[in-house]
Formats: structure tokens, sequence, C-alpha cells
């Protein structure tokens, strides 16, 4: 892995200029829309970058510039998008970038920082077509397996990825590995219980199992985990599922409704209410396999159990702080609950996962690491 090491400011040097865009910000609630505002809040104020943050919708409170596009769920895209024949997803990023030329053109930005690959093609394509100069980062959150050939520099959030890419034939010199950052408080956030847990909507004394992440069956994975609360027996815990709606976000709450009835709370939240969940339960579980999971680093900076999908991944971010299972076998998942639930955590384990996330994953300990990202692939190019 290629090191990165911090250049020494110099008062004689610029900026650099850094576009940082995506399309979802505004409307979606994906680990990535998370990261954007993360990153964006921890480096504004460095004197080294000029960040630019571009949204497809507009959020209260914070600084973007908001592009017009056809967003993904509208019926404008799904119909543009049988016309060349291509998902509504694409078209929402095409046009995007069609609304994002102009400040191309006329910002000169060092570098374009992104996620989605399809508008990190186009600049790719409008960058050969017009040689215009700057670099292209690609952030592998997904992450994806396809050839790295339209991007200067890759970031990898785990080993994992950059294991997977070597494996395949990728240039170790254009990743690097840097993980995810979040603000984690400085110390563990007090936990709700009793009848504080009533304006949340959740019981005053059961156990509550929390589980984060979209409303679908296909990634998430949230039909599984649905099963296997429901598997448990009575009288079970009470499972709280906070995430946007999928493609089977229907399905999912209608099985939730069908296994545990009154036992269950399907919702979305706005991004900061979220902790005050996770203060609530006594239990985090997550079904699917993640290219890094933001939410795992949340359930650890707040000192929950973990029970998680035994993973590369998992193992990298979660280490021993987790119940780590085979959750493509019905009953495992049941079965790890149970575990997490027979054992509750001592105060010291508790603090100790609160530290281990602090260390590892909080701004503190990123930010010079990813400004020296941002310069090193910037003065690549140039």
């Amino acid at each position: 892995m290629p090191s990165l090491p911090s250049p020494p400011p110099s008062p004689s040097r610029r900026p650099v200029r850094v576009y940082f865009p995506c399309t979802g910000l505004g409307r979606q609630l994906r680990g990535f829309e998370t990261f954007t505002l993360e990153c964006a809040s921890a480096l504004r104020d460095d004197p080294r970058v000029a960040l630019t943050v571009f949204s497809g919708g507009r959020i209260a409170g914070v600084e973007t510039r908001v592009l017009w596009n056809l967003p993904r769920a509208s019926r404008l895209a799904a119909f543009v998008g049988r016309c060349i024949r291509r998902d509504a997803y694409f078209v929402e990023q095409l046009t995007f970038f069609l609304s994002l030329l102009p400040s191309l053109v006329l910002g000169r930005p060092d570098l374009v920082y992104f996620a989605d690959l399809n508008l990190g093609n186009l600049c790719w394509h409008w960058r050969r077509l017009t040689r215009q100069r700057f670099a292209l980062l690609y952030y592998n959150g997904g992450p994806t397996t396809q050839p790295f050939t339209r991007t200067d520099f890759v970031q990898q959030v785990t080993p994992a990825g950059l294991e997977s890419a070597l494996e395949r034939g990728e240039s170790p010199d254009r990743q690097t590995v840097l993980p995810h950052g979040l603000r984690v408080p400085a110390s563990l956030p007090a936990r709700i219980v009793g009848d504080a847990r009533a304006a949340l909507g959740l019981p005053a004394e059961r156990p509550v199992v929390l589980s984060v992440g979209m409303l679908d069956t296909a990634v998430k994975r949230m039909d599984y985990l649905i099963r296997e609360v429901a598997a448990l027996p009575t009288p079970r815990p009470f499972l709280c599922i906070l995430g946007a709606d999928g493609p089977e976000a229907h399905a999912v709450r209608a099985l939730a409704r069908e296994l545990l009835g009154d036992d269950v709370l399907v919702r979305a939240v706005p991004r900061e209410s979220i902790g005050d969940y996770y203060r609530a339960s006594d239990v985090f579980a997550l079904a699917s396999q993640e290219g890094f999971g933001l939410a795992y680093v949340e359930a650890l900076m707040h000192g929950l159990p973990i029970v998680a999908y035994d993973t590369p991944v998992a193992r990298h971010v979660l280490g021993d702080f987790a119940l780590l299972r085979d959750l493509s076998v019905a009953g495992e998942g049941t079965r790890a609950i149970a575990a997490a639930l027979a054992t509750p955590l001592t105060p010291a384990e508790r603090l100790a996962r609160h530290a281990s996330a602090r260390a590892r994953f909080d701004w503190a300990a990123l930010r010079e690491p990813y400004v020296a990202m941002l310069l090193q692939t910037a003065r690549r190019a140039a």
C-alpha cells in the first residue's frame, strides 16, 4: 500500500480545489451520503483544501451546490431510462453531470472525488475529449469489482477491498486503504432506558434489537433478520428497523407485520435522530455483507453488542467486538441474537468498544490522512 505522507504547508501554494459530487445527497440515506456530509464537515476548514460539495437536493442547514437532475425515483427518470435502455439511477447521474459541466469548465477543479461510477465515467470521458486537467479519485465504498480504468487513484475503505483489487491485477501504486471517518463522541453516549424510550416508539422494559439500513431483501436482507427474530422464543425482543425505502420496502413491512405484529417498528428517521435509537437499544444486528459498514462503527461507538455476517470486512472493522456468524444459514441469526441478549456487556466492555471506534475512525485520527490523499492525487495528475 502506498504511503500518504502529509505535505508540509506552503504559503505560496493555493488550496487544492476539490469537487465532491454526490447525486443522492439531499434525497437518499445511503452510507455515501452520510460519509459525504461527514467528510465535508471535517475537511472544510483545512487551509490546504478548497472543498465544494455538489448535491442532488437541498439539505437544511448544510452548504452545498444543488444541481438540477432527474431523481432516480421519478417517473420521468424511469421513462428516459427506458428510452435509452438504462436504469433510472444512470439517468439521475447523467442529468446531474450535465448540470455539473459549467462548474467543471469555469471552476477548474484540481480533483473530482466521486463514488457514483457512472458519474465518474462521464467525468473521465469529458476530460478525455476536452483535455481539461483535473484528477479523478474514486471512493470504492461499495465496493465494485470493475476494473479501475477510468480513475487516477482509488480509495479502498478496508484491506479486503485492496486485496480483491490486487487479485484481479490492479496496480497497488494507484490505491490506498483509508476507512470511513465519523464524528465519534469523546465519551460513551449515555443509554436511554425505561419510560424515556416511549418518545422513540420503543417499549420501556423489553429488550430492543436494532438494525439500520435500507429496507430491502437483496442487499441489507431485512427479511432474513425479521425471520430470525420471529424464531426467538417468547417473550422475544422488540425489533426496530431504521432505513429508507428500497425496491422491496413494501414486502419488508408486510413480512414484519405478518411475523412480528406489534413487536416491531419499521421507519425512516432523520440522520440526527438515529443516535437516540442506538442509545435505547440492547443489541445491534445486520444481516448484510457490507463494503465497510458505517452502522458497524455507529454500534461500536455506542458500546452495543453486535451480531453481523462473518466476512473479511466485518472481521476488520469489528474484530473481537461482535458475534460473527454465517448469516446465510437460517437459525444462525436467531442463536447469535439470543446469545447476545443472554450475556449483557459490562461497563468496561462497552467502554472498550467506544474507545476502539474513536481511536480508529474518528476524524481526529483520519483528517490528516484524508488531506494527504487529496493533495497527493491532485498533484499526481498535475
